[in-house]
């Protein structure tokens, strides 16, 4: 073997290594970018459905604030008669006898 034949296979053996690690190293690549578009897609599913969630909680919050509200305005609205029936009730019992509750 002459030193020409060396360098030769040196050149050959030094192209295959080189193809090798390139095609590795694409595979490599084409995982982790396949890895990194799954995890993308992962979040931004995530994203969606916290967005939808966080709707609804807005949503039932706005309910409850006006179911609170229409609540606290029949109270509001019914304290007059109740105040009223108590001012009856208390000049119709006369002063000394004694009130029964169930």
């Amino acid at each position: 073997m002459t030193v020409l034949g060396g360098v030769t296979w040196a050149i050959i053996a030094a192209a295959i290594v080189w193809a090798i690690m390139t095609l590795r190293n694409s595979n490599a690549m084409a995982r982790l970018e396949k890895e990194m578009l799954d995890e993308i897609a992962y979040w931004q599913d995530e994203t969606s459905r916290a967005r939808i969630h966080a709707a609804q909680i807005a949503r039932d919050t706005a309910i409850r604030a006006d179911a609170w509200k229409a609540g606290r305005d029949d109270v509001i609205a019914i304290m007059p008669l109740i105040a009223m029936t108590r001012d009856v009730s208390a000049s119709i019992q006369p002063a000394d006898e004694e009130t029964w509750t169930t």
